[in-house]
């Protein structure tokens, strides 16, 4: 044995020597649970789930996660953040790497939007179709690969609309950015 062993074993045997009674190892007794203690718990565990739905049904979207988004659009003014495509001849998308996940980060996280949601290709041209209807020539003309991808967002009142359009117009891969309360030039915002 090294000298390191021999010093480890007297170590213990002293150790050993030290301990007076060790009981032997035996299976925990099983305790009997009253009745009124099991009811009383199940009518906590109720009550608390019960307050989780309540709870959950008036959630700020914006403490759950960053990037999700209501399930409809509100009938409200919004603003549209149209992303660049392929090809696109706006001078900000050339080159430009879309990244829908980093643009609703960025878009959620801002304090002053209340709504947040995503427009595909395919959706857009659904409602492109709807809008113009009484246009055969433009229908025959613009196909869904045309249409660009966009966020709609609706600010919380009282917010800074020009501060929201002017930071939105930064973002990478943001090719357009419109206020949809101002649906002309003639129209003063």
């Amino acid at each position: 044995m090294t000298a390191t062993e021999n010093r480890l074993r007297d170590a213990l045997s002293a150790a050993a020597g030290t301990a007076s009674a060790v009981r032997p190892l035996t299976l925990p007794v099983r305790r009997r649970v009253r009745a009124p203690v099991l009811l009383a718990a199940a009518a906590v565990t109720m009550a608390a789930v019960g307050a989780g739905f309540v709870w959950a049904g008036q959630l700020d979207p914006r403490t759950t996660t960053a990037v999700q988004a209501a399930p409809t659009p509100q009938p409200e003014p919004e603003i549209s953040i149209f992303l660049c495509k392929k090809n696109d001849p706006f001078p900000q998308c050339k080159g430009a790497k879309v990244d829908k996940a980093k643009i609703a980060e960025a878009l959620w996280s801002r304090p002053d939007v209340e709504w947040l949601s995503f427009e595909g290709a395919a959706e857009a041209y659904t409602n492109f179709r709807e809008q113009n209807k009484d246009n055969s020539d433009l229908l025959t003309t613009i196909k869904v690969k045309d249409m660009p991808e966009s966020f709609r967002i609706l600010p919380e009142e009282g917010a800074d609309w020009n501060a929201i359009l002017a930071d939105a117009k930064t973002l990478p891969g943001v090719s357009n950015v419109i206020d949809q309360r101002c649906p002309g030039p003639d129209v003063e915002c």
